[in-house]
């Protein structure tokens, strides 16, 4: 029987990787006059399944699993349609609030307290103006510090700073009406979409110049990003924007911008991914939380004892040089190791890490440690210096066999069986030969990180 739900083929893509994986659990319910009403899927089946890397050729399928991981999407695929218009239409609303804010910034600080002063003679229930026009003005602080961050987004990347491509309008799946783009506080109509059909010749690629970022009439990928930035930093005051959460940002506006199905929606559906991450990072990013359990130097403490747990030896050597954690695990464990990889690499980690049931992301403090374990040789023949080169530009080892030792070293705690570096050859499969390969790359790596941002954890904190 074929799965038909209006408008999506998330569905089908998604049987199809299930069947082409042999497994049978997720199959539509058979209700009324044999015509499937709910199409449930297990994340119990999706999740190991996902772990294991969604094809690269296949961008729509590793985006609709992305947001089902994520929770965006619920787990009857029957009801994605009407979820996905439900949110778009959200964002929708929450760009013209967001544009008509940067526009009374835009008139002017003087202006926007003289227009106050002229309020404050008046009876009105409305909310302070004087309230609003500081809020517009820290919203444009907010955005300053955006700017410069987009620009540093993957710079090996021309993804970003390419513009977007031109098509036909669409038609509104809700209600029948052509589709409207908010520009400057306005409902147009017209064929604008934001995003970038695959099958499209490249734009022009736009300027790098943060001066040049358009939140208003987005005109690049990097337009987009910011965007979705400064409507997070509105929505979420007590987090607002923190350098490095672009680098979160990046890979889902990456993927969902390459979806052939929907990439006509990428910044509405990567700001609502991307929320839902943060509900899950956002504690690292806070400042007055960091000592807590889920802030930074508690996600730092646990990767230590963790560490010390399954190689002591390395542990003990770090230590006793001086190399502390702090030093290289912030990026790694704050951006998910984001900076740290290909977009390539991190699309595929990110597919584990995703999957992972637990929050927030076990597997990644998992996957920090295995990173060590699999330089330990270059690490424990090496001095301050040396480490500290090795650990913060990181060579270029396979994310695979990075991943297949961490949950190897995962596996075996779940199961409550010990680990000692003794049994780091068999743990790694294969770890030695990626250490080897590790030390020749280390100083090769070290020359091309250079190209990378690749500044201390505090000055992007």
């Amino acid at each position: 029987m074929a799965i038909h739900v209006t408008g999506s083929f998330f569905p089908l893509l998604l049987s199809f990787f299930l069947s082409a994986a042999g497994r049978t659990e997720v199959s539509p319910r058979i209700t009324d006059a044999d015509s499937p009403k709910v199409l449930e899927i297990d994340l119990n089946v999706v999740r190991p399944l996902c772990a294991e890397g969604v094809p690269d050729e296949v961008p729509a399928l590793r985006a609709a699993l992305w947001k089902l991981l994520l929770g965006y999407l619920p787990c009857d695929a029957f009801r994605w349609d009407s979820a996905l218009e439900v949110g778009r239409a959200a964002h929708a609303e929450f760009l013209q609030e967001l544009i008509a804010e940067l526009t009374v910034t835009s008139e002017g600080a003087e202006g926007s307290r003289r227009r106050a002063r002229s309020y404050s003679h008046e009876e009105s229930d409305s909310s302070d103006p004087m309230a609003e026009a500081a809020a517009s003005e820290g919203l444009e602080e907010v955005l300053d510090q955006i700017r410069k961050d987009t620009f540093r987004t993957r710079p090996e990347l021309d993804f970003f700073c390419r513009g977007l491509a031109p098509s036909s309008a669409s038609t509104n799946v809700a209600s029948g009406e052509s589709s409207c783009w908010w520009q400057g506080g306005r409902k147009e109509e017209g064929p604008r979409r934001n995003g970038v059909q695959p099958s499209e010749p490249e734009m022009a690629v736009t300027s790098r110049d943060p001066d040049e970022v358009d939140v208003v009439n987005p005109k690049s990928h990097y337009d987009c990003l910011a965007r979705v930035l400064l409507l997070y930093a509105k929505l979420n005051p007590g987090v607002r924007y923190v350098q490095g959460m672009n680098e979160l940002c990046a890979p889902l506006y990456f993927l969902f911008a390459q979806d052939p199905l929907n990439y006509e929606y990428a910044e509405a559906d990567t700001f609502f991914c991307f929320s839902h991450l943060m509900s899950d990072m956002r504690d690292a990013f806070v400042k007055t939380l960091d000592h807590t359990e889920g802030g930074m130097m508690g996600r730092i403490d646990k990767f230590s004892d963790l560490l010390r747990e399954k190689d002591a030896e390395v542990w003990q050597h770090l230590e006793s040089i001086k190399v502390c954690p702090v030093y290289y695990t912030v990026r790694w464990l704050t951006l998910m190791l984001a900076q740290e990889l290909d977009m390539p690499d991190v699309l595929r980690l990110w597919d584990a890490l995703l999957s992972d049931r637990a929050r927030p992301h076990p597997l990644l403090r998992y996957m920090c440690v295995a990173m060590v374990i699999c330089v330990r040789e270059v690490l424990l023949a090496g001095d301050f210096t040396d480490c500290m080169r090795l650990l913060q530009h990181y060579p270029p080892v396979p994310v695979d066999d990075i991943l297949q030792v961490a949950f190897r070293l995962r596996a075996l705690d779940l199961t409550q069986v010990g680990f000692s570096s003794s049994d780091l050859e068999a743990a790694a499969g294969g770890a030695g030969e990626a250490a080897a390969f590790a030390a020749a790359a280390a100083v090769a790596a070290a020359n091309a990180a250079s190209s990378r941002t690749a500044g201390s954890w505090w000055q992007w904190r």
